[in-house]
């Protein structure tokens, strides 16, 4: 028996035991699928997601680089300090990262370039910005990149730290610490002295702001069932870009204040962090895979009462999972009692999984490499298009906010056809138009000399870019979490998240080569795009199936859903029906 109660004293039925096999979308859908529970859950889950986009976008803001120059110097005390004649005439040329000088005397005149040797001035005052107060410019100008790449390595290292860890010790306490941490690490940021103080601090930030990202994501795919999950990948996209929208309005509120204040709002705003552990609960799948008994009998008690549902009909809900993806046809008939009862004992295993599963298992190997690249692409495109938006045609926090907004109709778009077409045919037909806007895009910064209205519409297909990048990105969230068994699920999310920082710490980049290749970035992008919208074809589609528990039910599932093994399978039936056929007309004749 996979599931068995016993009577208390009051007549009442009590769970006694869940088998990890358990089918836990059997259960949520009697809990009531999208309940009053669930929606709380969601919102809390969705709020924590908002918050983690604040420190990302706002280095836009308090890392802006503006137009700049080397700082006036006195003519006269630099003729004095090189005991040239007052009688000489001098010219001087101020340039960004040097200035350029001409004397001319009675007898000769000399053309010399000396540094900024008062420092530098801008057109915003010193304090506005990181980059203006420690003068982040000219030789100093790749320290402020490293502070955004450094965020992005920070991001990696959270999920390689705190992925494994939610695997094993839970998706709660993961989330809390990180969450936590992610509030004090931002907090400290404002009173950073010095760049170098700054730095470990963005890195800080970006390790928390990873692990809590990681454990929200499976969090609220975990917390309803398939037919809805997807439901739940819409919220959070919207709840990022309602982030990404409010920091973008809260840079355009502190446009006249130190980039300190806009710090210390961002922290404060995520300071609730320190009570958020009384409202969140753990995740149903992660209690019942692990054994957790009780914890998940308290917890389905708890729905129960949110949602208005009697707790009995959940408890006779229960039943043990049974594989319906491989046709019944493709098995074989005559399996032994003694082989179902070993399968049966390999279902009710508690199955502990690392990595290192992912590197061995050849068929989930060949489709996590795809995804990797899949993921890279994502992440330098979309981190990408984020950064060099304030370099396009028109005003910089206009443009921010417009490419903010354009990630709440991609949103739209997932949710409205992910369910329909599939999340594989959606990462395709995503990564085709931010492939072929990249493209166009190219082309108008090319010829945008030429003709006024150009400009204009390449920033229009940069913003198409983003649109669909964006509804990538949000696609394959889902996707990837839906590819890896429940006790590896945070890991294989961690891991590709980790390796997409790839992508993510060189996004910082794309500013320095859009100064020296105006179309670069658009190139780059375009050509990752088209390749991954072509090697995507080759994984199989995860739309409609229970979310799988074990290696061994993954293995199956891949094996008969592959296109791979499908075109190999329709080959054999139009050869066996060929034969069939031939020898139908022979008996005939």
């Amino acid at each position: 028996m996979e599931v068995s109660t016993i009577t208390c004293s009051s007549g009442k039925k009590r769970l006694n035991e869940i088998s990890p096999a358990t089918d836990v979308d059997n259960i949520l859908k009697t809990l009531g699928g999208f309940g009053r529970y669930q929606k709380i859950q969601l919102l809390l889950i969705c709020f924590f997601v908002l918050e983690d986009s604040f420190h990302l976008i706002s280095s836009v803001y308090i890392a802006y680089r503006p137009f700049y120059q080397c700082e006036d110097i006195n003519s006269t005390n630099y003729l004095q300090d090189r005991n040239v004649s007052q009688s000489s005439t001098i010219d001087i040329a101020y340039g960004k990262c040097d200035i350029g000088i001409r004397v001319n005397t009675s007898l000769s005149s000399f053309t010399s370039k000396e540094a900024c040797i008062n420092g530098y001035k801008y057109d915003i005052p010193k304090d506005r910005t990181t980059v203006t107060e420690w003068d982040l410019v000219c030789s100093g100008a790749e320290r402020s990149e490293l502070a955004t790449t450094l965020i992005m390595l920070g991001q990696a290292t959270g999920a390689v730290i705190f992925s494994p860890i939610s695997d094993k010790i839970g998706r709660k306490p993961s989330n809390i610490f990180a969450r936590i941490m992610y509030f004090f690490t931002a907090l400290a940021t404002v009173f950073s002295p010095n760049i170098s103080v700054f730095l470990v601090f963005r890195f800080l930030q970006g390790t928390f702001q990873g692990g809590s990202l990681m454990t929200c994501t499976i969090l609220y795919i975990e917390l309803l069932p398939k037919e809805l999950r997807h439901r739940a990948e819409g919220a959070n996209i919207t709840a990022w870009t309602t982030g990404l929208v409010l920091t973008s309005v809260i840079g355009y509120l502190c446009r006249d204040l130190t980039w300190r204040y806009m710090q210390l709002i961002l922290a404060i705003i995520t300071c609730h962090t320190l009570f958020d552990w009384l409202f969140l609960d753990e995740s149903l799948r992660w209690l019942i895979a692990n054994g957790k008994t009780e914890k998940a009998e308290n917890l389905l008690k708890k729905a129960a009462k949110a949602n208005y549902t009697n707790y009995q009909l959940v408890i006779k809900s229960i039943k043990v999972e049974q594989s319906t993806d491989i046709p019944m046809k493709n098995q074989d008939a005559t399996i032994t009692a003694q082989s179902a009862d070993s399968d049966e004992e390999e279902k009710s295993t508690v199955h502990k999984y690392s990595i290192f599963t992912i590197l061995k298992n050849k068929r989930m190997l060949g489709c996590s490499i795809i995804l990797w690249i899949a993921w890279i692409t994502n992440s330098l495109t979309y981190y990408g298009l984020m950064l060099t938006t304030s370099t396009l045609s028109g005003d910089r926090y206009l443009n921010n906010i417009l490419a903010c907004l354009a990630e709440y109709p991609a949103a739209m778009v997932q949710q409205l056809f992910v369910n329909r077409i599939g999340r594989k045919c959606m990462l395709i037909i995503f990564h085709a138009i931010a492939g072929i806007s990249m493209v166009l895009a190219m082309v108008c910064t090319t010829y945008g000399g030429e003709n006024e209205w150009l400009p204009v519409l390449g920033t229009v297909l940069a913003l198409l870019g983003r649109f669909a990048i964006t509804g990538s990105f949000s696609t394959v969230f889902l996707y990837t979490s839906e590819l890896y068994p429940t006790n590896l699920r945070n890991a294989g999310l961690g891991i590709a998240s980790t390796i997409a920082r790839i992508g993510s710490m060189l996004s910082p980049f794309a500013m320095t080569l859009s100064y020296i290749v105006p179309w670069g970035p658009a190139a780059v992008f375009a050509s990752l795009n088209l390749f991954v919208t072509l090697s995507l074809l080759v994984l199989p589609e995860t739309m409609g199936r229970e979310l799988p528990t074990t290696v061994t039910e993954l293995n199956s599932w891949y094996k008969y859903n592959n296109p791979c093994t499908f075109i190999r399978c329709s080959k054999k039936t139009y050869n066996l029906k060929k034969t069939v056929m031939m020898q139908y007309d022979v008996n005939n004749i």
